[in-house]
């Protein structure tokens, strides 16, 4: 479906929730009786703001548009001598216009009755008459009247053929995102993520595509489902290939939706809304059951445990109790009786492919603005601030053994929960935030992916902006699609770690392109043909769809530890470079003398990093560190001087400044001490944890005097103080910052950031290898240029000082070829590439 035409139902939808919901909020106020009633249908508050009685209205008008569906596919139910069509919704109507409440709900309770309880469950329960505190029949009829007017304008529209609908308005009507983190998946990466996940080539577990039983006894699990966009599309391309290879998907309906499809969700309307995208695909074919289910969020029954969702299922031991409630809510009071059916389905080691898209909150973030948001990650729906410490504490029981944590966020809990739940040779896919391939606290998890998974494909955009790297809508953030199969038993995943990243010049806009773009990645894969990171400098193998580029694929080596640096990179040539000379060569390109041995070596082969900010100290009187940090108006000759935060004017020679001095928190014997300690830790480098590529100029700043490092500016101590002025001269070089880049965590554009842990890992040069000599060359390099202004690195191709730096190193220092550094040779080709690098100028 055309996107304009998405866009106008859309539109056409929200207005009709809109008065529906006005319609609502007219005859009866906010927390009144009947708002409470509505609200406890969808297991929420009834909010000022209106979004539960929007979430009301839509559970309404779905079920209109459904049972239309059903109505005009012929769809059966029981009668007194044995099965008739359902009817139409005409056939409820009265005159005027209004509706005969109580005939329709008969019907949908004959529809309830063969099944489709996610859809008509909540959506009966919201006008049934026979409730406590039920709505009013003139509010009902109301509400009805622009709801039915809607459900005819998006049955003409075509809404029942289109699965981007739902979503779009879906993200619409939630105001809860910023803490729940449901973001909508657009269609063209759900659709991407299923082709990559389900590729042509071979259907899950050895299976034939045109296999209908062995087929229909697979099973999907999505269990952050949002609108259902991600199960949906595993659905439909899994009865696109059964069709494709001679089957009739219609003969998979039954058994998928019964137990091969599972789905669940916090949000009773999400759970909704996958129901009748699934249930849509073919609503003439009747099933017996599914599991689709809203999970227990927060405090238990009678004030027992508390519930965390779908990361209940952490746990080995699924209970039935919770499984029973969490039907009952799906099913708005009417769950079925098969509860340990579905506990069983949940259960660990049972799928074929796990596809998710999970909220990505931190729980350690500082999002919160008052007492009551202690965790903003288990904020939602209003949960206390004790709420929040137990579904916090309940978290880390669960994944006490696990690689996952709270600084990687609740993302990487899911993808502990999806490794759990996927059988051997399963599949798991992911959309997942680029630090998952970057970022340090995602380090388990990335060795768990290493070491126990095979043919891992990463999917990336090299996009100038955050917004433009992202396969959501609305996270603001660079994101990542991450497929790969698990190993079966202990037999190893693979010879050699390996990954085929993918890199995008741009995100697919439609669904179709996304199938595309997917299928042209699995055949190159699958015919073996991919260049690798150790080819070259000669760049990837490009992904084209007839003559338009797309992007590129390299093969690469999966690290020991660290990032998988090959994330959005627009230029794999650079990729290619930077991985060599990380290994400690020059490489040789079209113009210059090479490949040239390098002396590389791990900062923390000669250097440790200083102690972390939390432990010196914070500029607020509640300080856990050692000091009190006091920005200027700073001392004139500080006691503890402290480089602690950026000012990038003060920052672009190799010399600076501190900007802060420390002031002892605890004046105590022991707190003297503890003082000390970390003084002892004062040096002259130190590190940029938090650079901008595209307005800061230096990786490594020197103070004329020792300086404690701070938040963002970390100190190195080097084994011999005497290599400062070679390792400031490297890092601040075109070479140096090749590296971090390389390294870095780039999730946001134009950033790369690193973390203390992380800073002995980033490969730079091995000043231990060079001569008395050398160094004392490089001290002479450093103050003849101590005071050169140095543009930001995303000017770096038209920074003479920087130049200027790269020539001393490298011929001085370092004694290398002279025609590296003429103009049109090696060193001003990199800079010129790292210059129009996305993730360097950030747009």
């Amino acid at each position: 479906v055309p996107a304009r035409r998405v866009d106008a139902l859309a539109e056409t939808l929200e207005r009709g929730v809109e008065e529906a919901a006005e319609a609502s909020s007219e005859r009866h106020h906010y927390g009144g009786e009947h708002g409470r009633a509505l609200a406890a249908v969808l297991g929420q508050d009834d909010d000022a703001g209106g979004q539960t009685r929007r979430m009301a209205m839509t559970v309404v008008v779905n079920a209109l548009v459904f049972h239309e569906a059903l109505a005009q596919a012929g769809f059966r139910v029981a009668a007194e001598d044995g099965e008739r069509p359902v009817r139409p919704v005409d056939a409820f109507r009265l005159g005027g216009g209004a509706f005969d409440r109580v005939p329709l709900l008969a019907e949908w309770d004959a529809i309830l009755d063969r099944n489709y309880r996610p859809i008509f469950g909540s959506a009966r329960s919201l006008l049934d008459p026979a409730r406590e505190a039920a709505l009013p029949e003139g509010t009902v009829q109301a509400v009805l009247r622009p709801l039915w007017r809607t459900a005819l304008a998006l049955m003409e529209g075509g809404v029942t053929r289109s699965h981007d609908l739902t979503g779009v308005v879906f993200q619409r009507l939630i105001a809860d995102r910023k803490f729940l983190a449901t973001y909508y998946t657009r269609p063209a990466a759900a659709a991407m993520l299923a082709g990559l996940a389900l590729p042509s080539s071979r259907a899950p577990g050895g299976a034939d595509w045109g296999d209908a039983e062995t087929l229909a006894s697979l099973q999907i699990g999505d269990f952050a489902c949002g609108t259902g966009t991600l199960l949906s599309a595993a659905y439909s391309r899994l009865g696109l290939l059964h069709e494709l290879h001679g089957g009739d998907p219609r003969d998979l309906h039954a058994p998928m939706m019964k137990q091969g499809l599972v789905g669940l969700d916090v949000l009773n309307i999400a759970v909704h809304l996958t129901a009748a995208m699934l249930a849509g695909a073919h609503p003439g074919t009747p099933f017996d059951g599914d599991c689709l289910l809203t999970m227990p969020w927060a405090a238990g029954e009678g004030g027992g445990e508390v519930s965390v969702g779908s990361l209940d299922l952490l746990s080995p031991h699924v209970q039935s109790r919770l499984i029973g409630r969490a039907a009952a809510t799906t099913a708005g009071g009417r769950g079925p009786e098969n509860v340990e059916d579905l506990a069983t389905l949940v259960g660990h080691d049972r799928f074929d492919l796990v596809i998710m898209n999970p909220p990505f909150t931190r729980p350690t973030n500082h999002e919160a603005s008052h007492a009551s948001v202690p965790i903003p990650a288990y904020a939602a729906f209003d949960t206390t601030a004790a709420e929040q410490e137990a579904m916090s504490a309940k978290v880390k029981s669960l994944t006490a053994d696990a690689p996952s944590n709270d600084y990687a966020g609740l993302a990487s809990h899911f993808a502990e929960l999806a490794h759990r739940k996927v059988r051997g040779d399963g599949a798991v896919a992911l959309v997942l935030p680029l630090s998952a391939l970057s970022g340090g606290s995602w380090d388990g998890v990335r060795a768990r992916w290493r070491d126990g998974y095979r043919d891992a494909v990463a999917v990336t955009i090299a996009g100038a902006g955050d917004d433009d790297s992202s396969f959501s809508a609305d996270t603001g953030m660079a994101e990542c699609l991450l497929v790969a199969s698990r190993a079966n038993g202990d037999a190893p995943a693979h010879a050699e770690p390996r990954a085929v990243f993918a890199v995008l010049a741009r995100r697919p806009e439609s669904a179709v392109r996304g199938e595309l773009v997917a299928a042209a990645v699995r055949r190159a894969v699958d015919v073996g043909g991919v260049r690798r990171i150790e080819d070259g400098p000669i760049g990837g193998t490009p992904i084209m769809l007839g003559d338009e580029y797309c992007g590129e694929l390299l093969d690469c080596p999966l690290p020991d530890d660290g990032p998988w640096p090959l994330a959005g990179v627009a230029d794999l040539s650079l990729a290619q470079a930077a991985h060599r000379i990380g290994r400690g060569e020059f490489p040789s390109f079209a113009s210059g003398p090479g490949p040239l041995p390098l002396p590389v070596a791990r900062i923390g082969d000669y250097a440790r990093p200083g102690p972390v900010h939390r432990s010196i100290g914070s500029p607020t009187a509640a300080a856990r560190g050692a000091f009190r940090i006091r920005i200027p108006p700073i001392a004139p000759a500080p006691t503890y001087s402290a480089l602690w935060a950026h000012d990038n004017k003060r920052e672009r020679a190799l010399v600076v400044e501190p900007d802060s001095e420390g002031r002892i928190a605890d004046a105590s014997a022991r707190g003297s001490e503890r003082a000390a300690r970390i003084w002892a830790t004062a040096t002259r480098a130190h590190y940029n944890a938090e650079l901008r590529f595209n307005s800061q100029s230096l990786i490594v700043a020197t103070t004329e005097r020792p300086a404690i490092g701070g938040r963002a500016w970390p100190s190195v101590i080097l084994d011999d103080r005497e290599h400062e002025y070679a390792f400031a001269l490297w890092c601040n070089s075109t070479l140096g910052l090749l590296l971090h880049w390389w390294t870095a965590n780039k999730t946001q554009a134009g950033r790369g950031a690193t973390t203390v842990t992380a800073i002995p890992r980033i490969p730079a040069l091995d000043v231990r290898a060079l001569t008395p000599t050398q160094h004392e060359a490089a001290r002479k390099a450093f103050e003849a240029l101590r005071g050169e202004r140095l543009l930001p690195f995303d000017q770096i191709d038209e920074d003479p000082a920087r130049a200027e730096l790269d020539r001393r190193l490298l011929l001085d220092v370092l004694r290398l070829p002279p025609a590296l550094c003429e103009d049109g040779g090696p060193l001003a080709l990199l800079r010129r590439k790292l210059a129009a690098e996305p993730q360097i100028h950030g747009g």
